[in-house]
């Protein structure tokens, strides 16, 4: 089913504000698809012009040039940077041997801070940055193999800023710096699902907002259901969960702001997405803005007040008027009054996409996985999502079967079979690279529509195309099939592995341990998957060993046939576990036969109980000494 946004226009309907058809909503389906990938931002966290125009007006209408808006911003009359002013005493600890000194780095620090590697700096040098010094507030700032740490806290610290403004006179005393350093971190951390993972350049301008992360971490009860509708494992990976406690932060107008909400729940994920804003990049802090001639990072003026409004706005709630000034102020801003969010060439694409979708009852919106669905005339399925593919093209395309396979699953009532899996390489050639993605979409949509034809020129189509194709079958020819798979599943059944390997396989080693002449050295090394590790001088004997069992078995059978480690012939061949034959070992080997066969019996023996082979193991086994003599036939090889 397809929205009215792509199926015609109505009168008195409003218009989409990305590609100016018809339609119920601010934004029509096929722009909340495409838009995001134009701009970096989802479509509802895209700000109309009233409220543009409201927060130019509230910063006193500066000009577009950095410095001014940095300093419109410091000069901004709001309660929300308060709490950066009112620092409390961190410096309450007492110290026998007195306190560090006062927290600075010096150029050469920076260099090493910058550079990530600690391999050519000083033993010194290290020493200190590792001891820290003290902030202004009290607070103890620290830094140790790439790693800032804050009273034991680890955070991300924009170093070249701090540095700029610890240089100041004026300004930094009263400002509470643990409680801005770790706002600031936490601002910049990234908290991504595997939806967006998998959504290339959408998703990596997106985030699970960094607050909601928090106070969601410290309860028990929402975690793994959120995590779980995210599509995240239950407590979420590693590098996705807050490990800030939320009490950091009490007092900041941010968190006031979320304390005043209800508890979050699952049912709030989808308001939990925000764009990107703050960045910490080569130690500087930086603003996601769009400028004339694109998006940019900006580095933030290095001020704590410029800091602690700009961290107020992107910790609030992403429905709270301080985060809608802060989008307002990365969308628009910066960039000329004039110069749209969208261009035309962009609008123009989108128009013709939804000309496409609208006008072809062979392609569907897929709203759940932000693409399109395309059945070509091969009768093939594709799912096109935008986002950055194999060679960086700007979609993903995957089959998803055959459309008899769909037809027939959707009479039975069960799901269709898909090959998500595995996307299909279809390369952008330099022609549809300067197309903008609508255009791009529009082609590559046009190209699967008519796939039979397509696949002349996209190879990998063309192997898709015939492997979902149902195909009808000699039954003879399927008889044979089935009787090569049979064997094929046989080889590959553990039972009969197992059974041939300790039956058939260890005999035949053993037969040549007991024929090769005195003086025959073999090397046993360590295994190698696929690789033997048991190969002999005088002869083409090769074995691989798998596992430690089977190492200690053909120990014991080393011994019984009289062979013994060479030490001067390791040490001249550099190489360990070298065995020369010294002797012929016992007329009688039955003893020593049933000794290490018993090592072997539990391994073909299923739940304690049921066995795989008749005969005991031994039985398997020579146990009368041939001496020494021509090895048996189908043994002068590798066994395997």
């Amino acid at each position: 089913m397809m929205c009215s946004a792509v199926r015609g226009k109505s009168d008195g309907m409003p218009e989409c504000r990305g590609c100016g058809v018809n339609s119920r909503r601010s934004w029509c389906e096929i722009c909340d698809i495409v838009v995001p990938h134009i701009t970096g931002q989802d479509s509802n966290m895209i700000e109309s012009p009233a409220a543009v125009e409201h927060t130019r007006h509230e910063l006193g209408h500066p000009d577009i040039r950095p410095n001014r808006i940095w300093s419109a911003i410091r000069k901004l009359d709001s309660s929300e940077a308060e709490w950066v002013m009112n620092p409390r005493p961190n410096n309450s600890i007492t110290r026998i041997s007195g306190d560090p000194p006062e927290w600075e780095i010096d150029d050469e620090d920076q260099v090493i801070m910058d550079s990530g590697s600690i391999r050519h700096a000083s033993t010194a040098r290290l020493r200190r940055l590792q001891k820290g010094g003290i902030l202004p507030d009290g607070s103890h700032l620290s830094w140790s193999d790439g790693r800032f740490y804050l009273d034991g806290i680890p955070l991300d610290v924009p170093y070249h800023g701090l540095r700029k403004m610890m240089r100041r006179t004026r300004g930094i005393q009263n400002v509470d710096w643990k409680k801005l350093l770790l706002s600031v971190s936490l601002a910049c951390t990234k908290h991504q699902t595997r939806r967006e993972l998998r959504a290339g350049q959408h998703g990596r301008q997106t985030t699970i907002h960094p607050a909601a992360m928090m106070r969601l971490d410290g309860d028990p009860r929402r975690v793994p259901n959120f995590m779980r509708a995210m599509g995240l494992p239950r407590w979420g990976l590693p590098t996705e969960r807050s490990r800030y406690n939320p009490d950091l932060f009490r007092g900041t107008s941010w968190m006031d702001a979320w304390d005043s909400l209800r508890p979050l729940d699952v049912h709030d994920m989808d308001d939990m997405m925000i764009p990107m804003a703050l960045y910490i990049k080569d130690g500087r802090l930086q603003l996601r803005v769009r400028r004339n001639g694109g998006w940019r990072r900006l580095e933030l003026e290095s001020h704590p007040v410029v800091w602690s409004l700009l961290v107020s706005w992107s910790l609030a709630p992403p429905r709270s008027d301080s985060h809608q000034r802060l989008r307002c102020l990365q969308q628009s801003l910066f960039a000329d009054t004039e110069i749209d969010l969208i261009s035309n060439e962009d609008r123009n694409g989108i128009k013709m996409l939804s000309g496409i979708v609208r006008e072809n009852d062979n392609v569907d919106v897929d709203r759940g996985n932000g693409g399109f669905i395309v059945k070509g005339t091969s009768g093939a399925r594709y799912r096109v999502v935008p986002g950055v593919g194999g060679h960086n093209t700007r979609f993903v395309v995957n089959g998803i079967g055959h459309e008899s396979g769909h037809r027939a699953a959707r009479e039975r009532g069960a799901p269709p079979w898909h090959r998500d899996g595995n996307s299909l390489c279809i390369v952008e050639s330099h022609e549809l690279r300067r197309l903008v993605i609508g255009d791009a979409l529009s082609s590559i949509i046009l190209s699967l529509l008519d796939d039979l034809k397509s696949q002349q020129y996209i190879d990998t189509l063309r192997g898709y195309i015939r492997e979902v194709t149902p195909r009808t079958v000699d039954p003879q020819v399927a008889a044979v099939r089935q009787a090569e798979n049979l064997r094929f599943r046989l080889r590959n059944n553990l039972a009969e592995y197992r059974t041939r390997r300790y039956t058939v396989l260890f005999p035949q080693l053993w037969g040549v341990l007991l024929r090769l002449p005195l003086g025959e050295r073999l090397t046993f090394t360590a295994m190698r998957r696929g690789h033997p590790n048991v190969n002999f001088d005088g002869c083409e004997t090769a074995f691989a060993t798998e596992g430690q069992l089977e190492r200690n078995v053909l120990y014991q059978m080393l011994e019984a046939s009289g062979w013994q480690r060479d030490p001067h012939e390791e040490r001249v061949r550099r190489t360990q576990r070298i065995y020369i034959r010294t002797g012929t070992g016992l007329q009688n080997l039955a003893n020593r036969v049933e000794e290490f066969a018993g090592m072997l019996e539990p391994a073909l023996t299923v739940n304690q109980r049921v066995r795989l082979v008749a005969n005991p193991v031994w039985s398997y086994f020579e146990r009368n000494n041939p001496g020494i003599r021509a090895l048996l036939p189908g043994t002068d090889q590798r066994l395997d």
